[in-house]
């Protein structure tokens, strides 16, 4: 049976020595993936940059590791789509080094005219982590896509935020589909399968590695019309994938943090570089003309299904963005301990603010 052109680009990204930047020298060059697939080890060697490693790509093409490949992601439930396939994210298919293969569990379609990418630190705090998860969840009630990378930290609260309003969120992997990273995870990786999109662009089979998430990291920014960075040290992978939206002309954007805190220093150096502060919502959205029309009416909406008596108003009035312990609350809001508790056991219910640390409490929404 003949093979299409997605067949073959599923079976040349299997070859170890055709990183994404040389499988896209090699489609340059040549007319088809077909075509590649049946180069000879001269035709390979005459390119820049293949002299050393023409030998191994022909001899690492595998028909019988193709059917394998394909029979694998057809267990698993995945749909492939690839840079020769109509359906491939516009967005992605402009940057230098687009991926030629992506699996994808879910949603196959990403709408990337709107989307925006939350990441940050897998060592968040409690404050990083509430205010990723209510970005994600405002952004998410806007009809916006929230892409992240799944690991623990800022990017599992954003997906949480996003899937709270039944939004479509993006999870990039760093690994394949058989090695669903980190395993704490897999049950959100599910629930992502099932409402959003897993995606990546790594053989079924292949082990979450050192060099796989830095790489993934361009898909991450490549995806997203802008990149919003929550907590980061300043060697952290949120950091390489602001770097890499710079690189491919998307928006950076950064929460400012403590100047004393280490996960702070990230994103306030992004900011001192010139990236926009993120204090709410409307500061990513004004960035994007084309998204702000339905900002306030979500909002509203959302506002309006919550009804607060006039001491549960208070409370809630009172606690922000920084975290307030409940002594605070209970002294600046003339409570008992009895009357402070239930109030904010309420707005927790509610999911108007979340309880961090120590007593301490911070505004979800």
């Amino acid at each position: 049976m003949k093979r299409t052109n997605s067949q073959y680009l599923v079976g040349l990204n299997l070859i170890p020595e055709l990183s994404p930047r040389r499988l896209i020298t090699l489609l340059d060059h040549f007319s088809s993936p077909e075509e590649v697939w049946l180069a000879s080890v001269n035709e390979l060697s005459s390119l820049l940059g293949f002299r050393g490693v023409a030998g191994e790509v022909v001899s690492g093409r595998s028909e019988e590791k193709l059917d394998n490949e394909l029979e694998l992601a057809r267990k698993l439930e995945l749909d492939i789509t690839t840079l020769v396939d109509p359906d491939y994210p516009v967005l992605l298919r402009e940057i230098e080094a687009p991926p030629a293969v992506l699996y994808m569990k879910g949603r196959k379609r990403i709408d990337t005219a709107r989307t925006i990418a939350i990441v940050g630190t897998r060592r968040s705090s409690g404050y990083g982590r509430a205010i990723a998860r209510r970005l994600a969840r405002e952004l998410g009630a806007m009809g916006l896509v929230i892409v992240s990378g799944l690991a623990v930290g800022i990017d599992t609260a954003a997906h949480r935020g996003a899937l709270e309003t039944n939004a479509h969120t993006v999870a990039v992997l760093g690994s394949g589909f058989r090695h669903i990273y980190p395993a704490a995870n897999a049950k959100l990786a599910e629930r992502i399968g099932e409402m959003g999109t897993l995606l990546s662009e790594y053989p079924v089979d292949t082990k979450p590695a050192k060099w796989t998430f830095p790489q993934r990291n361009r898909i991450l920014s490549g995806l997203s019309r802008g990149v919003v960075v929550v907590e980061a040290g300043v060697r952290s992978g949120a950091l390489i994938t602001a770097r890499f939206a710079l690189e491919q002309g998307r928006e950076v954007l950064a929460v400012p943090g403590n100047l004393t805190s280490a996960s702070s220093a990230g994103p306030n150096r992004l900011i001192k570089d010139g990236a926009k502060l993120v204090e709410t919502v409307d500061d990513i959205v004004q960035e994007f003309p084309d998204l702000c029309c339905s900002n306030e009416k979500s909002r509203v909406k959302e506002r309006k299904r919550i009804s607060l008596s006039e001491a549960q108003q208070r409370v809630y009035d009172l606690i922000g963005l920084e975290a307030m312990h409940i002594d605070d609350i209970i002294d600046r809001g003339n409570l008992s301990l009895s009357e402070a508790s239930y109030i904010l056991l309420v707005l927790q219910m509610e999911n108007l603010i979340q309880e961090v640390e120590g007593g301490r409490y911070i505004r979800v929404r």
